[in-house]
């Protein structure tokens, strides 16, 4: 599968999938769940969607979206992650975790 496009919304997203669908282009939208659980920001690498097709149907559903989308917006590879990417999602997640609400620090004694 190869990447089509990123939506910058959740109403964005729901318009291209209904419009691949109609289309009976098959899709995965990676990230699509994650970046629902908690709102915020969206930061690249983590918690944006992304719009899968299948290789034989890349340059279709390219078309299609060329009608609704600027063509510079159109993804042709799945960005990489860098090893210094990586490293910062790691120093975030173990530094700034306490940002997620929960209990997760009280004692299991009552």
């Amino acid at each position: 599968m190869v990447p089509v496009y990123s939506p910058q919304t959740e109403s964005e997203a729901a318009v291209i999938s209904s419009l691949l669908e109609a289309h009976q282009i098959p899709f995965f939208l990676r990230g699509g769940a994650f970046s629902k659980l908690y709102p915020g920001m969206q930061i690249n690498h983590y918690n944006t969607q992304t719009f899968m097709v299948p290789d034989e149907r890349f340059e279709f559903a390219r078309e299609l979206l060329a009608e609704f989308i600027s063509p510079g917006e159109i993804l042709t590879s799945v960005p990489k992650t860098s090893i210094w990417q990586k490293l910062r999602i790691v120093i975030e997640a173990i530094f700034c975790g306490w940002f997620v609400t929960g209990r997760r620090w009280q004692d299991e004694e009552k």
